[in-house]
């Protein structure tokens, strides 16, 4: 007991140190900047067949959301507005920027209602409702949502979980 009343501050504060630390390793993705991202082959929102390689030589963003997902929705303005930034901007040494956005999902209706309604009008949206047991999420490391990976123009990610400014940042020195 008298072990208790002298360490027990010390060993709670181990505790509470190790469990948030393990919750933030875990939490990490797989890639880190410097590190091709893997290809993959889905089938998009109209049916038609994607592979993330098709899109090299652009800049590009793959963002793994969900329509249940409270800072996903808050988000999706802010790439909303990236993507109507520099989708149709010349850049000094890409063929333009593209979001690919992965939905873990298990509610196609959801999906497809929040894609509309917050206006996700890039091509390249894509989800097999299988949730966080997504082939793609799983393929990525990801464990949480929102999670983002920007890509160079060879497929290096050179961003992980960037801000919207950070990302908005690396874009605009890319632009002419």
């Amino acid at each position: 007991m008298d072990f208790l009343k002298k360490y027990g501050f010390y060993l709670l504060l181990a505790f509470v140190v190790i469990y948030f630390v393990g919750r933030y390793l875990y939490a990490q993705p797989k890639y880190i900047n410097g590190e091709i991202a893997t290809d993959f082959k889905a089938p998009l929102r109209d049916g038609s067949p994607f592979q993330l390689s098709q899109l090299r030589g652009q800049y590009v963003l793959i963002d793994f959301w969900g329509s249940w997902c409270g800072p996903c929705i808050r988000e999706m303005p802010a790439i909303k507005g990236l993507y109507d930034k520099y989708h149709n901007r010349p850049f000094k040494d890409a063929k333009g920027f593209e979001i690919v956005s992965v939905g873990v999902e298990t509610d196609k209706a959801r999906w497809e209602n929040a894609i509309q309604v917050l206006g996700m009008n890039w091509h390249f949206n894509m989800a097999n409702f299988e949730g966080m047991n997504s082939p793609i999420a799983k393929l990525y490391g990801v464990r949480v949502i929102p999670t983002k990976f920007l890509l160079n123009t060879e497929g290096v990610v050179v961003g992980v979980n960037q801000s919207m400014e950070q990302i908005d940042a690396f874009l605009a020195s890319k632009s002419e």
